[in-house]
């Protein structure tokens, strides 16, 4: 790794689905801009939920 250590299974795979996360976030937030207003809001949702579930899982990881 860049910074000198290495992951273990469970740590490649969290560094993973961020990367997918983020991919997915940009996609949608692309998407939002052809929609009406009450279909932006659904997506501005969809994108809270995943942001505070890693969000989420960021804390418990600190935590622990």
């Amino acid at each position: 790794m860049a910074w000198g250590g290495s992951l273990n299974q469970e740590g490649s795979n969290h560094l993973r689905n961020l990367r997918e996360a983020d991919n997915v976030i940009k996609f949608l937030e692309g998407f939002r801009r052809k929609l009406n207003e009450k279909e932006k809001q659904k997506i501005a949702d969809a994108i809270s939920i995943i942001v505070n579930h890693y969000s989420k899982e960021k804390k418990d990881e600190i935590k622990t």
